[in-house]
């Protein structure tokens, strides 16, 4: 083989190297690319849930924050109208003595101080009472009316009702309209707090209902 073939067989094996080599180094990085569009794509859809779950997790706390603010407000507003709704009872007591029915509540009333107070009608005669000075006229009646002699003491007390005691004082009943209004202002409040939570509940329903009527 003369100097020439051998040197283009040479040539020829060198050429068939490099286009192997570019070939691979093609393939190769081929490979490459659709790693990196591969990775690319997990890390895109990554990035996607991470902010998605991001935004539920805000979400959920912006809802939760404002249900609870809700409630608070709704609470508020709840208690505010209870406790106007007491003192418009309060309010109302001094203006008990004008009504008809005031005479059997302050006989009734005055039973029973005086049932809680003694067991026998003895007893009775021996304890006390103590009434507004306003009832003064009215306590006598119904004294007599009852057929009691029994000493009361008079005094500005408040919208009505009488306070009896023991002969020796160590018995003390209380039994005025604000007494009774304070022992009820526990169930009062619980009641109140009941219905108004219900008007809001039915308020709502109906807004609702109202809402999808014109839709």
């Amino acid at each position: 083989m003369s100097l020439d073939a051998i040197l283009e067989e040479i040539r020829s094996a060198g050429r068939q190297q490099v286009e192997q080599i570019e070939i691979e180094a093609h393939r190769q990085a081929e490979q490459i690319l659709e790693k990196a569009a591969s990775e690319a794509v997990t890390i895109k859809k990554d990035a996607k849930e991470a902010a998605m779950l991001r935004a539920a997790r805000e979400r959920a706390r912006i809802i939760r924050r404002a249900r609870l603010e809700h409630l608070q407000i709704v609470g508020k507003v709840r208690e505010n109208l209870v406790e106007t709704a007491l003192n418009q009872a309060k309010g109302r007591l001094s203006g008990i003595r004008s009504k008809k029915s005031y005479r059997h509540i302050l006989r009734q009333f005055i039973q029973e101080a005086l049932s809680e107070l003694t067991v026998s009608l003895e007893d009775i005669q021996k304890a006390s009472l103590q009434a507004d000075l306003a009832d003064q006229t009215l306590v006598e009646e119904i004294l007599q009316d009852l057929g009691l002699e029994i000493e009361v003491t008079y005094q500005e007390q408040g919208p009505g009702g009488v306070m009896a005691k023991s002969d020796d004082e160590r018995l003390v009943v209380i039994n005025t309209l604000e007494s009774r209004l304070e022992r009820a202002t526990p169930y009062l409040r619980r009641y109140l707090a009941a219905y108004f939570e219900d008007k809001a509940h039915a308020g709502a329903v109906r807004s609702r209902e109202l809402e999808a009527v014109h839709e």
